[in-house]
């Protein structure tokens, strides 16, 4: 009997010690006691905590290196908690794919670390030397969920990325980026590379050369409004589909270089191809194409392409093989299909 109690005394304390260690903390000013800035507070606070931080803008490069969450909370009529570029600059690292360096303005190296309702700005950034400026930073061995964020401003001379999340170890690491807002960036929107489990959905993503990239081990991109880029969504790795989605605006709506499926897509106004086949095998169905300047561009790939509908385009099918029958919709098409293969 005294064995069964010093087993329950002894889980009991362990559950006190992780309460304690593994609390809440506090930055800014909405609450007494808290930490003045956002670095100091996710170094100092024990592993699996959660930082709450208070409206305002902080004028920081946040390196986290832990397990932890990380938030904006409302204080003071407002609830924007806003990171900029701090006076002294931002520290350069490497990148697995981003050469010969990114300088990210929130930075996550360990997993799994959440971040959420947290405005990164990176405005008078500049690009560092030949480098990247980065909104936000998962690198390799890190993962956790970034929701309901808003990253803008990275830009420079091509050079501003928003949201990067690579892996170069052989371990996959997950990651989630949903509910959020990447804008006013001229390079790339949101990237996944690697050895990544990625769950992209649900966000908004504009970026000058392309809203979206995912070039995955696993994973999906649904849901997502990719708006007013050169390329809207660059899809390689190996997502388990591509759905959902809406694309606007862009020069190509969405590139698909890898045999996921790619259904149930709106893409609206592509100045030179709606959908645009680098691989054969691939099924595009059920997506929804209008104006654009070829619907659908098979480079003479190959797949399962049917019940499309596309409307007000120069070409509906470009670049075809000759023996592929693809049962689509043409609504005001100038030429329904052309070959050359």
């Amino acid at each position: 009997m005294r064995s069964v109690h010093r087993a329950l005394l002894f889980f009991v304390l362990v559950g006190l010690t992780q309460s304690v260690l593994a609390s809440t903390f506090y930055v800014g000013t909405c609450k007494a006691g808290a930490f003045s800035t956002i670095s100091a507070a996710v170094a100092a606070v024990p592993a699996g905590s959660t930082v709450d931080v208070c409206p305002g803008t902080y004028a920081e490069q946040v390196k986290i290196t832990q397990s932890l969450t990380l938030q904006g909370i409302s204080g003071g009529g407002s609830s924007e908690v806003v990171i900029t570029i701090p006076g002294g600059g931002l520290t350069t690292t490497s990148s697995v794919f981003f050469a010969p360096s990114v300088a990210p303005q929130l930075w996550v190296t360990a997993g799994p670390v959440n971040i959420r309702n947290i405005v990164v700005d990176g405005t008078g950034g500049g690009c560092p030397g030949s480098g990247w400026l980065l909104g936000i930073f998962y690198a390799s061995g890190s993962s956790g969920i970034i929701n309901e964020v808003t990253v803008r401003n990275q830009t420079g001379s091509g050079c501003g990325l928003g949201i990067e999340a690579e892996n170069g170890s052989s371990t996959v690491e997950s990651i989630t980026i949903e509910n959020s807002s990447v804008h006013d960036v001229d390079a790339q929107g949101i990237n996944a590379f690697d050895n990544v489990d990625a769950t992209i959905k649900s966000n908004y993503a504009a970026g000058g050369a392309a809203g979206i990239v995912f070039s995955a081990a696993a994973g999906s991109v649904t849901n997502n409004v990719a708006s007013g880029s050169g390329e809207g969504m660059g899809i390689q790795g190996t997502p388990s589909v591509v759905s959902g989605n809406t694309v606007e605006n862009s020069g190509v709506g969405i590139k698909i270089g890898t045999t996921a499926p790619v259904k149930s897509n709106k893409i609206v106004n592509s100045s030179t191809y709606g959908i645009q086949l680098f691989t054969s095998g691939v099924t595009v169905e059920l997506n929804s194409i209008t104006k654009s300047g070829s619907g659908i561009r098979f480079g003479c790939n190959s797949g399962t392409v049917s019940s499309n509908t596309i409307n007000d385009a120069s070409i509906g099918l470009d670049n075809v093989p000759t023996v592929l029958v693809a049962p689509n919709t043409f609504v005001s098409v100038a030429t329904v299909r052309t070959g050359g293969c």
